[in-house]
C-alpha cells in the first residue's frame, strides 16, 4: 500500500499476481533489467491513481459502463481499480492492453463474497 497526499492505493492479491506475471513476461521476452525498469514504471503508475482520480473532472469518466471498476492506463497495462472512499483506491486487477478488457472485467466482477470483503475491506451489502 502506498500513501499519497491525495490518497492511498492497495492491491488485491489477484492484482499482485497480475503485476508479477507482467514483470516475469517482460523478463522472459526482453531482459531482467528491462523487467525491473518496467516493474518500477507500473508501480509508479499505480501510485499515481489517487492524483489521476482527483484530476478527473467527472468521476464517471474512468468508469467502465455501469461497473464500479475504473481503468487507469499505465504503460501497456490497465490498473482496474475501485474507489473504496475518496482517499482509498483498491487495485483489483492488472490487465495487458491486448487482453479482451470487457471479458476480463466481467471475470473480475464475479467476485465471491470473501474476495469482495478482501477487496473492499467490508462485507458486501445483502440488500
Amino acid at each position: 500500500m502506498k500513501n499519497c497526499a491525495s490518497g492511498s492505493t492497495r492491491s488485491h492479491p489477484a492484482a499482485l499476481n497480475n503485476y508479477r506475471l507482467a514483470v516475469r513476461e517482460t523478463a522472459r521476452k526482453w531482459s531482467p533489467e528491462q523487467a525491473k525498469a518496467y516493474g518500477r514504471l507500473l508501480r509508479a503508475g499505480f501510485e499515481g491513481i489517487p492524483e489521476a482520480y482527483a484530476r478527473v473532472r467527472t468521476k464517471s469518466d474512468e468508469r467502465v459502463g455501469n461497473s464500479l471498476f475504473r481503468l487507469h492506463k499505465v504503460e501497456h497495462h490497465y490498473a482496474v481499480y475501485i474507489v473504496a472512499d475518496d482517499a482509498t483506491f483498491v487495485i483489483a486487477a492488472v490487465l495487458h492492453e491486448r487482453m479482451d478488457i470487457p471479458a476480463q472485467l466481467r471475470a473480475v466482477e464475479r467476485l465471491t463474497d470473501r474476495e469482495y470483503e478482501t477487496l473492499m475491506g467490508h462485507p458486501r451489502s445483502k440488500s
